[in-house]
């Protein structure tokens, strides 16, 4: 996964929600740092979103990572939900067997 450089590599935490920021850039997203980052969202009490904006692709470790967060927010009566993903994302999280594990997505 590559996202763009920021300073700020924790989730953003709001009183809804936490959310997961990334996007595609100039560096990869090494696995070991994006597992970091989900493990410690994973236990989050609100709402999480994993925002996939500009991403284009995901390699089999971030998609590995992403089934296991939602897996486990799942199991715990949590919800995880993908915004801003594309559909060719959509659907090999779907193919994956993700998509069941997912939040419901908020009617707009």
């Amino acid at each position: 996964m590559k996202r763009k450089h920021t300073e700020n590599r924790n989730p953003t935490k709001s009183a809804t929600e936490t959310v997961i920021n990334v996007t595609r850039g100039g560096d990869w997203l090494p696995p070991e740092e994006f597992r970091t980052i989900a493990l410690s969202a994973a236990a989050a009490e609100n709402g999480l979103t994993v925002n996939l904006q500009a991403v284009d692709h995901l390699d089999a470790s971030a998609l590995q990572i992403l089934l296991a967060l939602a897996a486990e927010r799942k199991k715990h009566g949590k919800g995880l939900r993908l915004a801003n993903a594309s559909a060719a994302l959509s659907r090999w999280f779907e193919y994956a067997g993700g998509r069941e594990n997912l939040a419901p997505q908020p009617e707009v």
